[in-house]
Order: structure tokens, then C-alpha cells, then sequence
């Protein structure tokens, strides 16, 4: 028999017995699309953070300094947490410590920010934004662009004038019916004059941003700091990866030289990076991986006890068939692969539809949450694969019990 017969013939057997094939499929099924579904999203969430994320939060050539670590990439023991809790608070006299330690840094920011601040224009609230301080290259540096009007300038800083560039989402919120550029907010009990506006980031990071009010540093430092000289964290973004390097080992020079730390002390404070929410990304994304292959072989498992056995029940209630079809020439290899192609033709159909499942949930995610999906080619053909090996693993036994019936014996059965 050519293979391509027994395909046929096992799709006939599925369109023959619909509700028998449809619960046949449905281990392989459950677990091609959970497989597939999260190989969606993690794999959608890997190209999100390397691309996206990563270099909107810590920009490329890009490194921040702050008081300490706010991305955990490994355990840290008691004395370490301890030890970071004591770390004395940035303040704008390192700011000028960093900045006479790289003078040629293509751009260098400073901020203080708060949550949970309300925003208000006349009826309309927008509660809980992010309020954010920060010095005049703040929004270049991190890479958020002005759709309309324009972004702050020394000016602003050095008068401590009450300007604001607000997010998108704050835009719509307050401003539902006219254009956000000239007129006023309230934040807390201050005014101030909106003179431009965030262009929309989105994602699951970028809905933060778009909640984000920014104002001049000197003016968030006289109208709602507790620390006037502290800073939440000092950024440093050179033209090229070489500079980086370079700058990082500067600043950290002189940053234990003003702080008086002796050689072999740790430092009292921390640099990140880029680098940094990849490897946490990294970790997490290896554990869920590592959970994954578990999760989808007991579905797989069960899903080709399944099919064995109604393979087997095939064999049992087509013995007469068997019987004729050996009786007019068909071999024992013949029988043996037209049940083989049956049981894999149902493996690879559940696998296929496992598959659409699959990525028809990591989809709906992207559209439901902010959780972008994305399919790589190599987890559709191991979900294809997978379905393959079931459908060989549990097939090779009712065919084989199919090709060993004595033909006379099949005949006369009933």
C-alpha cells in the first residue's frame, strides 16, 4: 500500500466517525495548543523586551545610576538586601559628578517621580498617573517622542516654570474633545500649562508611559519633593558601545572616590542596563520553558493511550475487512501501514488543529492584554513532529495486532 492510500483511507475513517475521531484527537489536541499557545506569548514577550522594552526603559548605550538594584536578576542574600538598604540616596551633587566624569556624553538626564498623583481638568479625572520630575534631555534620552507641541527645555528647568508634557492616555482623559496643547491642568493643588503631548507607546510597558506627566525638575523639586537635592536616579547615554563601556567605568570611578569607598568595598550604588531586564526576562522565560515540555507530554501521553485504544477497537471491529483484504493480496506490511497512517493521519490532524488553537489563544491574549504574541516557525514543526511520534508510538500496536490476524480466521469472524 502507498502511503498517501493510507492517508486517504484514514481520513475517511475520520469522516466516517466524526463524534469517535473528534475524542480521539482531543488529548493531542489540548496539548499541541497549550504547547503552542505559550510558545505564542513567550516567544512574542522575548521579542517584545529585547526590541521594545529594553531599550525604551534603559535606552541603547545607555546606563542609569541609582540608589539600588530595582531589577533582580538572581537571589541576593539577607546581608546583600541589607547592605543595599543602607546605600546613601543619590543627590544633584553626583549629578555634577557624573557629569564632569564623562564630558563628552551625547546625553545625560536626571529625575525624581511618585505615583498615584490625580490628575484633574474640570470634570474630568485621570487618577493615579506617574509624576515625573525631570531634567530638560529626560524624554530624548528615553526615547518618547512629542506628537504635539513641543518638550521641555533649559528654560523651563532654570525658571521652574509650571509646564507639563503629558502621556497620550492623560491627553484623552482631560482633554476628550479639543486639542491638549496650551490649556491647563490641575496636579494636586498646582496648575499647569500642557505644552505637548507624548506620542502613544502602548504594550504592556508603554500604557505606563502613556498614564506619565512630565514636568521640570526644579519645579517638581520646589512643589512636591520631600528631598529637594536627591535624585531617583541619574542616566548617561553615549553615541556608541565602545563610549558606554568606557563612560560606565568613569562614572564608577568617581562616583567611590567622592563617596570615600576603599578598594575592595562594595559599592553604594548600582548600575543598569539594558542588560539588566534581559537576563530577568531570560530567567523567567528558561523556567517557563523548562515547564512546558512536563505539562505537554502528560497531555500527549494521554492523548496516545486514546488513540491506541480506539485504534484498537478499529482493529476488533474491522477484523472482517482485514481478513478480505489479505485474502486478495494485501501483506502483512500492507495492513501494518494502512493502521499506522490511520493512527498518525489522527495524531497529525489533532496536531494541526492543537496548532490553529494555539495560536488563536496567544492572539486573542495580544488583543485582550498587552501581551504581544508572536509564532516561530520551529515550534510549528514541533508541534508537527510531536503529533507524528504519537501517532506512530500508539499505532504501532494495534497495527501490528492488525497485520498478524490469520486471514481465514478474520473471514469467518462477525
Amino acid at each position: 500500500m502507498k502511503p498517501l492510500e493510507g492517508v486517504v483511507l484514514a481520513l475517511q475513517q475520520v469522516w466516517a466517525h466524526k463524534l469517535k475521531s473528534a475524542f480521539t484527537l482531543l488529548g493531542v489536541v489540548i496539548g499541541v495548543t497549550f504547547l503552542i499557545a505559550v510558545i505564542t506569548i513567550v516567544e512574542g514577550m522575548n521579542r517584545y523586551v529585547k526590541e521594545d522594552v529594553a531599550g525604551s526603559l534603559f535606552g541603547v548605550n545607555t546606563f542609569t545610576v541609582v540608589r539600588r538594584n530595582r531589577v533582580q536578576t538572581g537571589t541576593q542574600s539577607v546581608q546583600e538586601r541589607r547592605r543595599a538598604a543602607r546605600n546613601p540616596d543619590l543627590t544633584l551633587h553626583e549629578v555634577e559628578i557624573v557629569r564632569e566624569a564623562v564630558p563628552d556624553y551625547w546625553l545625560l538626564s536626571y529625575y525624581q517621580d511618585r505615583y498615584g498623583l490625580e490628575a484633574r481638568r474640570g470634570d474630568n479625572r485621570y487618577r493615579r498617573v506617574r509624576l515625573i520630575g525631570g531634567s530638560p534631555d529626560h524624554s530624548e534620552l528615553q526615547g518618547w517622542d512629542i506628537e504635539r507641541g513641543r518638550g521641555l527645555t533649559t528654560l523651563d528647568e532654570n525658571r521652574g516654570l509650571r509646564n507639563a508634557v503629558i502621556g497620550s492616555s492623560v491627553a484623552e482623559r482631560l482633554f476628550p474633545d479639543g486639542d491638549p496643547v496650551g490649556g491647563e491642568i490641575r496636579l494636586g493643588p498646582h496648575r499647569f500649562r500642557v505644552i505637548g503631548v507624548f506620542e502613544e507607546q502602548g504594550g504592556l510597558f508603554g500604557s505606563i508611559r502613556d498614564a506619565a506627566v512630565l514636568v521640570p525638575f526644579s519645579t517638581y523639586r520646589q512643589n512636591f519633593s520631600q528631598s529637594r537635592n536627591d535624585v531617583d536616579a541619574i542616566s548617561v547615554k553615549m553615541r556608541t558601545e565602545e563610549e558606554f563601556e568606557a563612560a560606565r567605568l568613569s562614572v564608577e570611578a568617581a562616583l567611590r572616590t567622592d563617596r570615600a569607598l576603599r578598594p575592595g568595598e562594595p559599592n553604594t550604588f548600582h548600575f543598569e542596563t539594558s542588560d539588566d531586564i534581559l537576563d530577568t526576562w531570560r530567567s523567567i522565560s528558561r523556567i517557563l520553558f523548562m515547564a512546558v515540555p512536563g505539562l505537554v507530554a502528560i497531555s500527549l501521553v494521554v492523548g496516545g493511550i486514546v488513540i491506541m485504544n480506539i485504534m484498537l477497537m478499529s482493529v476488533a471491529g474491522r477484523v472482517k475487512e482485514i481478513g478480505i483484504r489479505k485474502a486478495i493480496g494485501a501483506r502483512k506490511r500492507d495492513i501494518l501501514l494502512q493502521f499506522l497512517a490511520e493512527a498518525s493521519t489522527l495524531s497529525l490532524l489533532g496536531a494541526a488543529i492543537g496548532i490553529l488553537l494555539g495560536i488563536g489563544l496567544g492572539y486573542l491574549a495580544d488583543a485582550i492584554f498587552p501581551v504581544p504574541a508572536a509564532v516561530p516557525a520551529w515550534a510549528l514543526a514541533v508541534a508537527l513532529t510531536l503529533g507524528l511520534l504519537v501517532g506512530v508510538a500508539s499505532g504501532i500496536y494495534p497495527a501490528w495486532k492488525a497485520a498478524a490476524q490469520d486471514p481465514i480466521v478474520a473471514l469467518r469472524s462477525e
